[in-house]
C-alpha cells in the first residue's frame, strides 16, 4: 500500500541523505568494528565481521533510508518485489561469461598503466593502496579450510554484493534517474563512485565495466535482485578460485586482481566481440519482461 512520501523528493535531499548516512554509519561501523576486536582474535574473521557491519550499516541502510524518506514504497523504489524470471539470472551467468576473458585483458592492461613522470608521486601513492589493498586481499583469501571457503562466499560473495548494490545502484543511480538525470548518465556515474570508492586505480576500468553493467542490469531489469545477483556471482568466483588456487587445485595470481587464466589476445578479443553481439542482439530477450514499460521509476 503507498503513502505519501515523508520528504519532498529532489535530487539534492536523496543525495544528501545518502551522503550523510553513509558517513555517519561508516564512522559507526568502525567503532563497532573495535569493540568486535575483543570477540574475534583472528584477524580474518574479525575483518569479516567488520565486513559485515559496514555493509548492513554504511551501504544497505543508507539506500533503504533514502527510500523509505523520498517515496510512496522503499521496497517498490528499491526493487525489492519486482518480478524476475530464470531467464534473466541465465542471462547474467552466459553474458558474465562470455566476457571473462575481454575483462580479464583490461585487467592485466590496467594493472600496468604507467603514469607520466610528473605523476609520479600520485603514482607511488596509488601503488601503497595497491599493496595494502593486495594485503588484506591475501589474509581474507588465504583461508584454505572448508570454513574459509564457505564464509568467504557468504560474506565477500553475497552480503558484500547485495550491499554495494543497495548503495551504488538503488541508492545513487536510483536517486539520479528517478530524479530526472539521463539512463545511460546515471549508469556511468554510479558506476565511476563504485569504482572509485575502492581505492584501486590499478583495477578503476574494469571495475567500472563490471558497475556499468550492473547498472544496466538493474535499470532493465528493474530489480535489486537480478544486479545482485550479478554482483555476487563475480565476486563469489572470485573466492572460489583463490581457494582452488591456494589448495594447488589450479595456478594463478594470489590477488584478486590478478587473471587467474592467462587467456590468448586473440580469445580475449573473441570474448569481447562474441559479448558485443550478444548484448546487442539478446539483450531484451534476457532482461526485459513484458511488463517491462509498466515498471514505475
Amino acid at each position: 500500500m503507498s503513502r505519501q512520501p515523508i520528504l519532498e523528493p529532489s535530487l539534492q535531499g536523496k543525495l544528501f541523505t545518502l551522503a550523510l548516512a553513509f558517513c555517519v554509519l561508516l564512522i559507526t561501523a568502525g567503532l563497532l568494528r573495535s569493540v568486535c576486536s575483543y570477540v574475534f582474535a583472528d584477524s580474518r574473521d574479525l575483518f569479516l565481521a567488520g565486513s559485515v557491519l559496514q555493509s548492513l550499516l554504511a551501504f544497505v541502510f543508507p539506500a533503504y533510508l533514502t527510500a523509505l524518506l523520498y517515496s510512496d514504497s522503499a521496497s517498490k523504489y528499491i526493487g525489492c518485489k519486482v518480478d524476475t524470471s530464470f531467464r534473466q539470472y541465465a542471462g547474467v551467468v552466459i553474458v558474465m561469461l562470455l566476457m571473462t576473458p575481454a575483462v580479464d585483458a583490461v585487467v592485466e592492461w590496467n594493472s600496468s598503466v604507467s603514469l607520466p613522470a610528473c605523476m609520479e608521486g600520485m603514482a607511488g601513492k596509488f601503488r601503497q593502496w595497491e599493496e595494502s589493498a593486495a594485503r588484506t586481499t591475501a589474509m581474507v583469501l588465504g583461508d584454505t579450510t572448508a570454513w574459509g571457503l564457505v564464509s568467504g562466499l557468504i560474506v565477500i560473495g553475497c552480503v558484500t554484493g547485495f550491499a554495494e548494490e543497495m548503495f551504488f545502484r538503488a541508492g545513487l543511480q536510483k536517486a539520479l534517474t528517478s530524479s530526472g538525470v539521463q539512463r545511460d548518465m546515471a549508469v556511468c556515474i554510479a558506476a565511476f563512485v563504485f569504482s572509485a570508492v575502492h581505492f584501486q586505480f590499478y583495477g578503476f576500468v574494469p571495475r567500472f565495466i563490471l558497475g556499468a553493467f550492473f547498472g544496466y542490469l538493474y535499470w532493465y531489469t528493474g530489480s535489486i535482485w537480478v544486479a545482485a545477483f550479478a554482483h555476487a556471482l563475480n565476486n563469489s568466483v572470485v573466492v572460489l578460485v583463490a581457494w582452488l588456487a591456494h589448495r594447488g587445485y589450479i595456478t594463478g595470481g594470489d590477488e584478486v586482481s590478478d587473471p587467474i587464466i592467462e587467456w590468448s589476445p586473440y580469445l580475449s578479443l573473441a570474448s569481447a566481440v562474441v559479448t558485443v553481439i550478444v548484448i546487442a542482439f539478446f539483450w531484451k530477450r534476457f532482461f526485459i519482461l513484458k511488463d517491462y514499460g509498466k515498471k514505475s521509476e
